[in-house]
């Protein structure tokens, strides 16, 4: 018997992978719209898990884009009250690891009238201003605009680091996170976009905390074109799992991408065998549990902190413990018509 009610986890997989409302007004038929792993010949079972590895059809993330672009507009209405601004997007629609058609995202709302530097750099021309004390105003501003512009929205201005909007006419849930530019030892260096990092406010305590959303983001890029494009599929997979368990696993999207980050790329390599990257992977995060030096070693990407400063071994086991049952009903499976881990699938 099966660990999982696989037929249960296809339909969870549908529904959080499309946007119904949208599928409806173009098609009439939910049911109309089939992805490439609901058309393989099949167990339940291994179109789950090929499903969980797929990215988020495009015309989803682009309509999150486009939800994001409604607010940043609105917005822009801060250079009218003499706020020079600029705008980015972070998160996990950035890197294409989402697994939700409605994925919410991040507007960084980047006050470009000062930049902070990475020590030990000096600025030639010291601000004269306070850096918190404008990064606060912009946020009051910001929610000032938010909540003229999206009267029937719900608003949370409670947040530490972000404004939160979802509902009225927005068909996405959209951080706003008052912010300020970076610039990096590694930006002085190259001047490359990515290497620059972001000072986020924490409104609550008033401080602001140093961020590397698109060097992460270049990071995992860059892993991914290391693993032929599979090392992505593993974390989606992972978001899956925790997604459905039943139980609460409190691993990060941010954590589960830093864990398989540095599984070997080597191991990414499984040609058309795919399901070879669910065993390969638990071999890997099986060997993280039982190795606590190399584990407590272990940096998120962008090596600002270690993994485990967040993530707790509890939480690695219960991801494991999911990964593993969803194993071994593969191998049943396979077992059960004559193939092995190795057999050749493509979708």
């Amino acid at each position: 018997m099966a660990n999982f009610d696989y037929s249960k986890r296809l339909d969870n997989l549908k529904k959080r992978r499309q946007d119904s409302e949208l599928i409806k007004s173009q098609f009439s038929e939910y049911e109309l719209i089939k992805e490439a792993y609901e058309k393989i010949n099949e167990s339940s079972t291994i179109k789950y898990v090929l499903g969980a590895m797929e990215p988020v059809d495009l015309k989803y993330t682009h309509n999150t884009i486009a939800e994001g672009e409604r607010v940043k507009n609105q917005l822009s209405k801060l250079k009218d009250r003499g706020y020079d601004v600029e705008f980015k997007y972070q998160g996990s629609v950035t890197n294409n690891t989402h697994i939700r058609a409605h994925s919410d995202i991040d507007v960084l709302t980047l006050h470009s009238g000062f930049f902070s530097l990475e020590a030990p750099q000096k600025a030639t021309y010291p601000y004269a201003g306070d850096p918190v004390k404008d990064l606060c105003e912009l946020r009051e501003e910001s929610y000032s605009i938010l909540k003229s512009a999206f009267p029937a929205a719900t608003i949370d201005n409670s947040g530490a680091k972000c404004i939160g909007l979802q509902g009225g006419s927005l068909r996405r849930k959209v951080d706003v996170v008052p912010s300020n530019w970076y610039n990096t030892i590694l930006y002085s260096q190259t001047g490359l976009d990515y290497h620059r990092g972001v000072m986020v406010l924490d409104y609550h305590e008033k401080i602001r905390i140093s961020n590397t959303p698109f060097y992460h983001n270049k990071l995992l890029d860059n892993k991914d074109l290391e693993s032929a494009f599979n090392y992505k599929k593993v974390v989606r997979l992972l978001k899956t799992l925790k997604s459905d368990s039943d139980v609460k696993i409190n691993l990060s999207s941010y954590d589960i991408a830093a864990l398989m980050y540095h599984q070997d790329s080597s191991s990414y390599l499984v040609g058309h065998s795919p399901l070879r990257l669910i065993q390969n992977s638990l071999i890997f995060l099986k060997g993280l549990y039982d190795n606590s030096s190399y584990r407590n070693g272990l940096l998120v990407p962008d090596g600002s902190r270690s993994i485990f400063e967040k993530a707790s071994i509890d939480d690695l086991r219960l991801i494991i413990l999911e990964l593993f049952a969803v194993h071994q009903d593969i191998i049943n499976d396979l077992q059960s018509s004559g193939n092995t881990i190795y057999k050749e699938i493509v979708a």
